[in-house]
């Protein structure tokens, strides 16, 4: 399943983010992808590919005390046509 995530960060936790991010520390669990990862000033977006949602949630636990995530479970063409057809 591909999830695509959507964030921001919470007000005043710019650096705290940045400081996180550049440390590299950042756990991706087993069982899920990051497909790719976009980056703006204060929020962004990510495509992660998982066998369940609950582990796209393990991974945004990790960052919930400083960001604000929306996860949406999302489908390509391919297979938004075989579920149309």
């Amino acid at each position: 399943m591909k999830i695509m995530l959507a964030w921001s960060f919470e007000p005043g936790c710019y650096d705290a983010v940045v400081k996180r991010f550049l440390d590299g520390k950042e756990k991706i669990p087993k069982g899920m992808k990051l497909a790719g990862r976009w980056h703006a000033a204060s929020y962004g977006w990510a495509l992660a590919e998982a066998d369940e949602l609950t582990t796209v949630y393990k991974y945004t636990r990790q960052w919930q005390d400083m960001i604000r995530f929306v996860a949406t479970p999302v489908m390509d063409d391919a297979e938004t046509v075989s579920i149309l057809k």
